[in-house]
């Protein structure tokens, strides 16, 4: 998860990623992927994902570290899948809770 947030900005919750859909030429896995975006939770439940203005990294190194994270987690309860096409996936992958999942705590 550690390697993820430091491709992000420190305050981001969620991030958005869209990956190449593996092939049989790929051997079935995750070879190309980039950061779409970071997010933060919006103050209460229901309303929309807050956009980060700061660009996420799209480099070489995020694009491996986004297909070893999906090689690994693409099942974990922290990764959602957003939408799925033919050429790519894309999928939002939860860095923290939402705030408002504490008020039940109170």
């Amino acid at each position: 998860m550690d390697t993820l947030r430091a491709l992000v900005p420190d305050d981001a919750d969620v991030i958005r990623v869209r990956a190449a859909t593996p092939t049989a030429a790929t051997g079935w896995t995750w070879t190309q992927a980039e950061v779409l975006g970071a997010y933060q939770w919006p103050p209460y439940p229901g309303e929309a994902l807050r956009p980060l203005d700061r660009t996420a990294d799209d480099s070489t190194h995020a694009s491996l570290t986004v297909c070893e994270f999906l090689a690994t987690h693409q099942y974990a309860p922290i990764v959602r899948l957003v939408r799925a096409g033919d050429a790519t996936y894309t999928f939002n992958i939860r860095l923290s809770c939402p705030r408002w999942e504490d008020w039940d705590e109170v």
